[in-house]
């Protein structure tokens, strides 16, 4: 069975149990423990219904901006609480707190649009990296 993987930040969801329904591939901790990152893999077949109710979960109480990232090695959804973007992966290759090249990308217009679209939200360029290192040679089955 095929996979996407999603990277999504505990305080971005007003109810992180949400996270807990699927396969949770690891966990990060940041600042003490206050904030973790959890990798989670959702069944190709299903992520339509999860992006979906992951927007309608991200959060507002911190008046932050969040985004969730899905992916497998050519798809990419980045989800905003107002917007979504479907995108190729190809061409993409993240480092990890700087803001995102697309110089390669297949899609490179849609990668900058989406990329505009959050840093009107406010979002810094360090948080604009949106993909994990190396997201392409991980295992998405």
């Amino acid at each position: 069975m095929a996979y996407y993987r999603a990277e999504v930040i505990d305080l971005s969801l007003s109810d992180a149990k949400m996270i807990r329904k699927f396969e949770i591939v690891d966990v990060k901790k940041r600042f003490c423990g206050l904030l973790k990152i959890y990798t989670i893999a959702i069944p190709e077949e299903k992520i339509g219904n999860v992006v979906i109710s992951f927007q309608k979960n991200l959060s507002t109480k911190l008046k932050k901006e969040w985004y969730i990232t899905f992916h497998n090695a050519e798809h990419v959804i980045i989800v905003f609480r107002k917007r979504i973007f479907y995108l190729s992966g190809r061409g993409i290759e993240p480092v990890p707190h700087k803001l995102l090249d697309t110089t390669h990308a297949v899609e490179k217009d849609k990668w900058d649009e989406m990329i505009k679209y959050a840093k009107s939200l406010g979002v810094p360029d360090n948080q604009c990296d949106f993909l994990p290192e190396n997201f392409e040679k991980q295992k998405y089955c």
